[in-house]
């Protein structure tokens, strides 16, 4: 290949660079994601089910029923002119907490679980459908997600009656280590303008949590038990967390 030739491919590699720059637009957002566990898993489930926590069976359940607060922050980069295709960068942060009553002849308790989740997503979206006289857009996206769960914290509080006094007791431990898993969602969603280049993201989307990485050994043989359960006993394999996204953002077009 002469000297010409080296010319022409550099200048066909520059033009296809700056096509391709041209084509690609940035936008960023930020707002609330809530996360809500869908399925019958027992991170959802009563923390004690009864009075008698130290039965040789009994088992725990998270408390974690309902939707979770959180925020999130998306960063995304349009694909062509159109805006019909991208590419979602994104994190979110979760705080789950619940919390129980226990009471017994002789003590009153209350138990609170907490824990801590970090998300890190990425994956393709799809605008199928624009509303020119709304200057607004649906979009479907698929998600790949990597999931930090932190080293939850049980903290307990109440009063126990010894000899016919009552003694005021509270402790705070950690019953799970932190786990790391990797997770898949499919995500609906609205993006309308209110002045450019505001725009307001609002979507709904729903996945599992755990697809890969879970440690199926029960916990009599040294496994972790279900992944957003306060202790491990009496646990079998880690099964599968169903769960709903929600978010709610105020989106920059750059």
């Amino acid at each position: 290949m002469n000297r010409k030739h080296h010319l022409l491919l550099l200048v066909l590699t520059i033009l296809a660079a700056v096509s391709v720059e041209a084509q690609v637009r940035f936008r960023v957002a930020t707002g609330i994601s809530t996360d809500w566990i869908t399925n019958n898993n027992p991170a959802v489930f009563r923390i004690a089910g009864g009075e008698d926590t130290s039965s040789a069976t009994n088992t725990f359940g998270g408390a974690f029923d309902g939707a979770q607060m959180g925020w999130g922050f998306r960063a995304y980069a349009d694909l062509d002119k159109q805006k019909k295709f991208r590419i979602p960068l994104g994190v979110d942060f979760y705080s789950f907490k619940g919390s129980q009553s226990i009471k017994g002849e002789s003590f009153t308790y209350r138990v609170t679980h907490q824990n801590t989740l970090w998300t890190g997503l990425t994956g393709f979206e799809w605008s199928f459908v624009e509303f020119p006289w709304a200057f607004a857009r649906a979009y479907l996206g698929v998600e790949a997600r990597v999931l930090s769960v932190g080293e939850n914290t049980i903290t307990r509080s109440g009063v126990v009656i010894i000899e016919g006094e009552p003694i005021t007791q509270g402790d705070e431990f950690n019953g799970k280590p932190s786990a790391l898993r990797l997770g898949g969602l499919v995500r609906l969603g609205l993006e309308g303008e209110i002045y450019y280049p505001v725009f307001v993201n609002t979507s709904i989307g729903w996945g599992a949590m755990n697809l890969i990485g879970r440690d199926e050994r029960p916990t009599s043989e040294g496994g972790r038990g279900e992944l957003l359960t306060p202790v491990s006993l009496n646990e079998s394999g880690e099964s599968i967390v169903y769960h709903m996204s929600f978010t709610f953002m105020v989106q920059v077009r750059l």
